[in-house]
């Protein structure tokens, strides 16, 4: 397997989490936003049970360690967070760059340590900024009780389809490990601590600013419930969340804009369309086959309904057929999971990836 060259890629983004800077009213130059772009605190598509907390809201799940580094805390609610909620069981933590950084390729890295569960569902992944989806890159996505799985995903209108494969690394849950993502106009590439695991042609529709996204979501139509056995407090820890620019990069940042916190903050993205949580398909739970050293996973997707946000009606997407082959599975332990199969939190959307 390769490893990760970047001696050609300059840092653009760097948060090491010495501190934690977010973007409220009160700090408007703030690096993380704390719910979606549409302004959402959970994927209730995807059948999830946490409410993205924040300390304006009460609940603050998030907190830096004494020698510094991030951790999101699920916790279950107290009765009197339900019922300020909307009745979700769990809070959790969100972070995302949709109104400070974002840029067209280069590389994304996040370094964490997981939570082991089930019900529990951490992830690292990129979105569009001009608000739609697909397309979506799903850097890392782990379940809890899956914790030696890797996910790795492009979602994309071409051929409404999803590309991913699922990776057997080492345990997630019991150190850190870095999770990369080197997206370039013709191949994207994925990396588990700065080996590949998995690449595939760049589909059309990833060629514009994409920004950031870490979270802990909790339940859910792919990882199922917590049960009486999942640990809590549940602790997602992130050592740091970097991103590079490589000689293709389409710079939507200010590289000589002040570092926040600890991070190099890049200027607001392009955002000519507003936000808002796309057309969504309920995935049943994957099924998974070892194939060597990784595993494929595939997705039977079922038919969507339009969502309804004010004036606007996003429609519902039809899932199209894909035939591959066993020996194109087999070769390229890459699966197509046809429809707009959104096993992510965000995916799926409410979401969007």
């Amino acid at each position: 397997m390769s490893t990760i060259d970047l001696s050609q890629d300059h840092l653009v983004f760097d948060d090491e989490f010495t501190s934690l800077s977010l973007n409220t009213a009160a700090n408007p130059t703030g690096t993380w936003n704390t719910t979606y772009a549409w302004g959402g605190r959970t994927l209730t598509s995807n059948g999830e049970q946490e409410y993205y907390s924040d300390p304006s809201v009460g609940v603050n799940p998030f907190s830096i360690g004494a020698n510094g580094g991030l951790t999101i805390t699920a916790n279950p609610a107290s009765a009197a967070t339900q019922a300020a909620d909307g009745g979700l069981p769990y809070t959790s933590g969100l972070l995302t760059t949709n109104t400070t950084f974002s840029q067209t390729y280069g590389y994304f890295e996040m370094k964490a340590e997981l939570p082991a569960g089930t019900g529990l569902w951490p992830a690292f992944w990129l979105l569009a900024t001009n608000g739609s989806w697909p397309p979506e890159i799903d850097v890392m996505e782990m379940l809890g009780n899956q914790p030696t799985t890797d996910y790795t995903t492009l979602h994309t209108g071409t051929g409404n389809t999803a590309l991913g494969q699922a990776n057997t690394v080492a345990n997630t849950t019991t150190g850190y490990h870095t999770y990369g993502v080197d997206w370039e106009p013709n191949t994207t590439t994925f990396y588990f601590d700065g080996k590949a695991v998995f690449s595939e042609p760049t589909p059309a529709d990833m060629h514009s600013p994409m920004y950031m996204l870490a979270n802990l979501a909790v339940g859910g139509s792919w990882p199922g419930d917590p049960t009486a056995a999942t640990h809590f407090p549940a602790a997602m820890n992130i050592d740091y969340i970097r991103a590079y620019a490589s000689p293709s990069t389409i710079a939507n940042v200010n590289d000589s804009a002040a570092a926040v916190s600890g991070a190099t903050a890049g200027a607001a993205p392009d955002t000519t369309t507003t936000a808002s949580p796309p057309a969504t398909t309920t995935t049943s739970p994957p099924t998974t086959t070892a194939t060597g050293s990784d595993a494929t996973t595939t997705h039977a997707d079922t038919a969507s309904h339009p969502l309804s946000i004010g004036l606007l009606t996003i429609p519902t997407l039809t899932p199209s057929p894909i035939t591959v082959s066993a020996s194109q599975t087999a070769s390229s332990g890459v699966t197509h999971w046809p429809g707009v199969d959104t096993h992510a939190q965000h995916q799926t959307m409410d979401h969007w990836g």
